[in-house]
């Protein structure tokens, strides 16, 4: 259908109703054909009866809002017509809509129907890269790269974090093929340096930005990142300097002097740091989000009282702001103010800080003849925030379990496990509390979970690592330890595990592998434990009692240590 025709047909439609009269007192006649009307046929850029009637009806039906119904026509009649104009309306009704299904697919047939405009292709990509699904986003982006005009460089930077690394290899590959040709785009270095950190090349990453500032310098993209990169490596006086330039340079850019607060905090510079807060909270009076930033800031750098004042300003502008009553509990806590911290923390009644301020209030109530406040305090919590329910049962039977009310704790749990007997978190909560006094209910428990989530990492590791300590069934607990290392590689608890059960298989050279994999993560005593047995059995029986003697005279009481002393001692 050409544009005239279609901008024809709107016209009859906004104009014709209107500007008809209707004589209502006359019956008019309209002769009745019993001939059959002839078949449709779909040509490009011709009208048939049932193109013009879906139309019709689908703009009939957008005015009385009826968006559906006419969004399904529209996308009808574009996979019928192929037409370009259809096609551009059914996708802006999609996006009026917002179902980027039907925008994925209107903009498809737009792109295919009018292949010169850059748009509908725009779409797809922006879509299929905000939906992360970034393998269909490729083949649209190459054309949209080499367009200066294009965002799309700016859109793969945005998601450059989440692309997975082989696909990021891919973009790479894309991006500079279009550098060769293209040498002077900053938006380009700035996506290729995301990509190159995204599979952990932070050299080529450093590069890429370098030569983006080289064609602009102290652009303020470019210097953030490296910046950024520059702090992860510890060169703050580096990373100060080019901030200070560039932030000298974009006096308005608020994220480059945010940026330049932080590194100011890192190099000790505390108050010229708070001297940039000030302006920059004077500036932006209601941002509320950058406020309580500062505020954390401070807190992370140990300056305490000017946190502390940062957060008592921030409460009196939002006063139910959650998690600034939380913080200042924190502070009251750290301050050794029990009842203040109490008081601001009880205050917390909705977001994500809910459930921490729980179990900060029972951290302070740390006597078990505090056993009916703490009960209170969590049957109190579980009334304000019901969904909340599961999580805060545990803190208490965590509570409970700290003060030595063990039993008491399985009986809550047992309680609550009765009203949900497929809540998977108090089911593993109750198992591990089962050990080491009931090693078969714990592997029940076990069981049970992985019954109803079979394919958790978490609970298969915690099976599998339980069978090796409870049953002789080795093979089946490292086929269980398997599957969750396969999705969990870099997991120090299942490392452990897998280390573990290899040395009960008989297979110590391959555990040693893994279980100083698992120490070089989470030097914790069980581990140490498990590695030191495998040392002692392969023969380095002064690594193995020099690595035991450094952790026991930090732990000395340590009962997973003391097995380890005594089992080397027996062999």
């Amino acid at each position: 259908m050409n544009k005239l025709l279609w901008v024809s047909l709107l016209a009859l439609l906004v104009s014709g109703c209107a500007s008809t009269t209707h004589d209502t007192t006359a019956s008019p006649s309209f002769p009745i054909l019993d001939k059959p009307l002839p078949d449709i046929s779909f040509e490009q850029g011709q009208l048939n009866r049932e193109i013009l009637a879906d139309l019709l009806i689908a703009e009939m039906s957008g005015h009385i809002g009826l968006y559906d119904d006419a969004l399904s026509l529209y996308l009808n009649q574009a996979r019928n017509t192929q037409d370009a104009a259809v096609a551009e309306r059914a996708t802006r009704i999609a996006q009026f809509m917002r179902n980027s299904s039907a925008v994925l697919e209107a903009a498809a047939l737009w792109s295919a129907a009018a292949p010169h405009q850059q748009e509908p292709r725009e779409l797809m990509a922006g879509i299929l890269l905000h939906e992360r699904r970034f393998n269909e986003a490729l083949p649209w982006l190459e054309t949209l790269l080499r367009d200066e005009e294009s965002d799309a460089a700016l859109l793969i930077s945005s998601q450059a974090e989440a692309i997975d690394p082989s696909t990021a290899s891919q973009y790479l590959e894309l991006i500079e093929r279009i550098l060769t040709e293209q040498p002077d785009r900053t938006d380009l270095h700035l996506a290729t340096g995301l990509l190159f950190l995204r599979i952990n090349e932070d050299d080529a990453a450093m590069r890429a930005f370098d030569r983006g500032l080289a064609i602009e310098p102290y652009q303020p993209q470019l210097v953030m990142q490296k910046v950024e990169l520059l702090r992860q490596r510890d060169e703050i006086s580096i990373a100060l300097n080019l901030i200070n330039r560039a932030a000298l340079r974009h006096q308005d850019n608020n994220q480059l002097q945010i940026q330049q607060a932080q590194l100011l905090m890192m190099s000790g510079q505390f108050q010229r740091a708070e001297q940039l807060m000030k302006t920059l909270l004077d500036e932006r009076f209601r941002d509320t989000q950058l406020h309580l930033y500062f505020a954390l800031l401070l807190l992370d750098h140990q300056q305490y009282e000017a946190s502390r004042e940062l957060l008592e300003s921030l409460k009196l502008k939002a006063p139910d702001h959650p998690e600034v009553d939380f913080y200042l509990g924190h502070l009251a806590q750290q301050r050794g103010d029990r009842e203040l911290a109490l008081s601001y923390y009880s205050a917390v009644e909705q977001g994500n800080t809910f459930l921490q301020a729980r179990a900060r209030m029972l951290e302070l109530f740390n006597d078990p003849s505090y056993q009916a406040r703490v009960e209170n305090t969590i049957n109190k919590a579980i009334t304000l925030q019901p969904s909340l329910r599961t999580g805060l049962v545990i803190v208490l039977a965590e509570w409970y379990k700290t003060h030595n009310l063990k039993s008491v704790a399985l009986e809550r749990l047992s309680n609550e496990i009765t009203k949900a007997p497929t809540d998977t978190r108090l089911l593993y909560t109750r198992a591990l509390f089962y050990e080491p006094e009931h090693p078969e209910r714990t592997l029940r428990d076990l069981r049970r979970v992985l019954e109803l989530d079979p394919d958790n990492p978490i609970f298969l590791n915690a099976l599998g690592y339980t069978m090796t300590l409870h049953t002789d069934d080795y093979e089946k607990a490292h086929l269980l330890i398997a599957r969750a290392l396969e999705q969990q590689p870099n997991d120090a608890a299942t490392l452990d595990s897998m280390g573990w059960v290899l040395f009960k298989l008989g297979r110590a050279e391959e555990a040693l592998f893994f279980l100083q994999r698992a120490y070089e993560l989470f030097p914790d005593p069980e581990v140490v434990a498990h590695l030191v047995r495998v040392l002692h059995h392969l023969g380095r029986e002064d690594d193995a009692q020099a690595l035991l003697d450094d952790y026991l005279s930090k732990m000395p009481d340590d009962r997973h240590l003391l097995d380890a002393l005594k089992r080397i001692g027996a062999e």
